[in-house]
């Protein structure tokens, strides 16, 4: 409600939380058992689809400074497991509120961002980063 307002021109608000996410606490062991067996792979992508996954997937990525919590020094977001000049992981975010926090939160640039917050919107940034990328 906004002061600035005559009192008969106000109306009252009423914040409710509808949902919230959470990490599941499998999720470390299970992503880190993933990273295992895609490590001889040419590449491989992590979409991130909410902000609540970021910190446990920089974390397993090695990406993240036990001390600051943030990306570590040198790491321009992204990248680990360099092969032949190309990273072999790369990150995209379904949409800029993810991309945002990473970059907030973390010091960290996601690859890609989809445009459009859908799966098909992070497939085409993928498609688009790859088609740059060779």
């Amino acid at each position: 409600m906004s002061d600035s307002l005559p009192p008969t021109e106000r109306i009252r608000v009423d914040e409710l939380e509808v949902y919230g996410t959470t990490t599941q606490s499998s999720f470390p062991t299970a992503f880190a058992s993933i990273l295992s067996s895609s490590s001889s792979a040419k590449t491989r992508w992590v979409v991130v689809f909410s902000p609540t996954g970021c910190e446990a997937a920089l974390r397993e990525l090695g990406l993240l400074d036990e001390d600051t919590g943030r990306v570590k020094t040198g790491e321009r977001g992204g990248g680990c497991g360099i092969r032949r000049g190309r990273r072999q992981t790369y990150v995209a975010t379904i949409g800029p509120t993810t991309r945002d926090y990473l970059r907030r939160e973390f010091g960290f640039e996601a690859d890609v961002c989809a445009e459009v917050p859908s799966p098909e919107g992070v497939g085409e940034a993928i498609g688009r980063f790859m088609v740059w990328l060779e």
